[in-house]
């Protein structure tokens, strides 16, 4: 018997595609290399949508800002402010109005900063991109000391933050009394309105000197707070004290964090988000970068653990130019350092430092970090 044929399978063919026409082929190229154009220059956008009709409608194309912003991920550094609610450049970016000098800026985030006017004392929320200007309603009157606050995204870690600045936002402040409570509320563009204060009583840490009470209270200093998962970290008593506000639950909590057990002899202190929801706290003494990450233990308590030191020398030059701690940039996921010549950016995965602009005050207090895409671009 002869023996038995194998059986060919015969493959599914799907349906044939044509071949791509030599324009599509050039747009695509196109758009490849538009993809690429850095973010830190937008006027590079401009310029080439003169270059040609085809780069100009690959620029054109309502999908493009998604890709582009999908592509480089992490959002440029736009510009600067110096304590003064101006916006100094540092890119070819121009925002449409860059001068609030009568207000005191208190927090950028997820493209908005949040705005203080000196005068009536009015909260603003600040797009720079688009330069909306949104006042707050009146602030309950229940902070007799000096706050501080933070601006943030309501959709929270629903959203990648790349480009939510017209979206949904809540704005938090956190401040104390003379009568030794700390007060916490939290307005939602989405409502229109504040919530309910939140109170607690807290143990003695400092007496202002311009005030006189009977019992003396914690300050919140003005340093930019840090989200970390679902609360808002602020520094208090010039670093001595860290003081976390939960954002959600029916009782928004306010509740004293101590900081790690070191002198407090240092030049500027931030805290900031690290890696699984943790929370970090680092600050600059004798041209080092100290680093310190809270772990929870076995028992559920969290315990400060030194994570390592940085000498500021192998980074960047330091000798006699006094670095001191700024702040961090939760969109690069970056120390911010002032020199008494630049600013300077340090990534801290990478410890990849970048020299952001020559240093015009004493003091940086934000970086404002976000896409912009111009209108030739369909930003």
């Amino acid at each position: 018997m002869p023996p038995a044929k194998a059986c060919r399978r015969r493959r599914r063919r799907g349906p044939r595609r044509s071949p791509r026409s030599p324009a599509q082929l050039v747009e695509d190229t196109v758009g490849e290399i538009l993809l690429r154009l850095p973010p830190n220059d937008p006027a590079s956008l401009v310029r080439a949508s003169a270059v040609s009709k085809t780069w100009r409608r690959a620029l054109a194309d309502p999908t493009f800002p998604a890709r582009y912003r999908a592509f480089h991920r992490t959002p440029p550094v736009l510009g600067v402010f110096w304590g003064d609610a101006v916006l100094v450049p540092t890119t070819s970016f121009r925002p449409p109005a860059a001068d609030h000098s009568d207000c005191n800026e208190l927090d950028c985030r997820h493209g908005r900063v949040l705005l203080e006017n000196l005068d009536c004392g009015g909260l603003f929320v600040w797009d720079p991109i688009t330069g909306d200007l949104r006042r707050l309603p009146e602030v309950p009157d229940i902070f007799s000391l000096v706050c501080n606050g933070a601006v943030l995204c309501a959709a929270g870690a629903r959203c990648d933050h790349l480009a939510c600045h017209g979206g949904a936002f809540l704005v938090a402040l956190v401040g104390a009394s003379i009568e030794g409570e700390m007060h916490a509320c939290l307005y939602s563009s989405e409502t229109g309105a504040w919530s309910a204060p939140t109170s607690a009583l807290l143990d003695y840490i400092y007496i202002p000197p311009d005030y006189t009470a009977t019992t003396s209270c914690i300050t919140v200093d003005n340093v930019p707070a840090a989200l970390v998962g679902d609360a808002l970290y602020f520094i208090g008593d010039f670093g001595n004290e860290i003081l976390r506000y939960d954002l959600v639950g029916e009782n928004q909590n306010l509740a004293v964090v101590d900081p790690p057990d070191v002198e407090t002899c240092y030049d500027g202190v931030v805290v900031m988000p690290e890696e699984n929801g943790r929370l970090g706290f680092a600050f600059v003494k004798a041209n080092s970068l100290h680093l310190w990450l809270m772990e929870t233990g076995p028992d559920g308590y969290g315990r400060w653990e030194k994570r390592r030191v940085i000498n500021l020398e192998t980074l960047f030059p330091v000798f006699n130019l006094s670095p001191y701690l700024s702040g961090f940039v939760d969109a690069i996921n970056c120390i911010v350092v002032t020199t008494d010549d630049a600013v300077f950016t340090i990534e801290l995965k990478s410890l990849q430092t970048r020299k952001v602009c020559k240093t015009e005050k004493p003091y940086c207090s934000c970086l404002y970090a976000s896409f912009y895409i111009p209108a030739c671009a369909g930003g």
